[in-house]
């Protein structure tokens, strides 16, 4: 299989705390700024991707009013990190100038890959004195990305729903615990990073997937019996759906329901995201490649909630 290094910047987002927050606890962060530039293949031992193809969920429709054939879905934002470039993102880097590059690297890699040949790679080599920063970020102007950072204006307005689905290959010789944390992915309702995020990472030795700043802002988060590890050094496949107009959250692995949740925000639209090499400064020996990832808004409801919507693979859509 083939990979590749990461290297973009998400703007505008504040730093948070070093404590993770994760599942029903209080605090892992938001993103800053960063940049990035190529970096080096990966160097952690491990098998190579799985093929994309793979879902846990059957084909059909999830949601009322759709069709047996297909679903009703609009894809806006799709990266598989085969251009060598960051045309498809907002940032224009990913994070590799971040803190003058102290400690990380990220950038495009051949070493493992989803699909087709390349992905994209993050490595944390040492202890910083702040939050390591190495991810790619999006803003929205309704349904369309934005070129450049305004911090302002309005993101996409679902009100069924937008899906987040992304493949992960982590490597790391501890466990994320006493406030280590880790965290993959990063979404914002306000253009100007006002508002608290909403962030899925991991953060103690279950090594579950697990949603921060929902239970500390007045949500919840309910977990399946026995939730999955999040596996290490192979490929896993995250879904997420997220609705800022109804308040709710399910995330999929691998097409297993993972949990539920519901929050509450001070408006319904989705307008910055971000995916990457987002952790605590005491991490010290990381790598995260990072594989095909999509946006997808919903223009029906999706009715089984115990189904992945794992769109334009196991869910056939009417558009796209």
């Amino acid at each position: 299989m083939v990979g590749l290094t990461l290297g973009l910047v998400f703007v505008g987002c504040d730093d948070d705390g070093s404590n993770s927050g994760t599942g029903g606890s209080t605090t892992s962060g938001t993103g800053g700024s960063a940049g990035g530039s190529s970096g080096t293949g990966g160097s952690s031992s491990g098998s190579g991707g799985s093929s994309s193809g793979s879902g846990g969920s059957s084909s059909g429709t999830g949601g009322a009013g759709g069709t047996a054939e297909c679903f009703d879905a609009t894809r806006l934002w799709f990266e598989d990190f085969e251009t060598g470039n960051y045309d498809r993102w907002t940032s224009s880097t990913y994070g590799n100038d971040w803190n003058s590059g102290f400690c990380h690297a990220n950038g495009f890699s051949e070493n493992y890959a989803v699909s087709p040949t390349h992905s994209h790679r993050s490595e944390i080599t040492c202890v910083s004195d702040q939050s390591h920063r190495g991810y790619g970020g999006l803003q929205f102007d309704g349904d369309t990305r934005v070129p450049a950072y305004t911090n302002q204006g309005s993101g996409i307005e679902a009100p069924h729903g937008v899906v987040n689905t992304y493949w992960s290959w982590l490597a790391a010789p501890y466990a994320f615990e006493n406030g280590k944390w880790f965290s993959f992915w990063t979404v914002n309702n306000d253009c100007g990073w006002n508002d608290t995020v909403i962030t899925l990472g991991l953060e103690d030795a279950s090594n579950v997937l697990t949603p921060a700043h929902i239970v500390n802002t007045g949500g919840t988060v309910n977990f399946v019996n026995n939730p999955p590890a999040f596996p290490m050094q192979t490929w896993a496949r995250t879904t997420i759906y997220i609705n800022f107009h109804d308040g709710s959250l399910h995330i999929w692995q691998d097409g297993t329901k993972l949990l539920d949740g519901t929050f509450s925000r001070s408006d319904t639209d989705i307008c910055q995201w971000h995916w990457g090499a987002y952790a605590n400064k005491d991490n010290d020996d990381v790598v995260l490649y990072e594989d095909d990832l999509s946006i997808w808004k919903l223009n029906e409801p999706w009715a089984d909630f115990a189904v992945e919507p794992y769109f334009g693979v196991a869910v056939p859509v009417c558009s796209n």
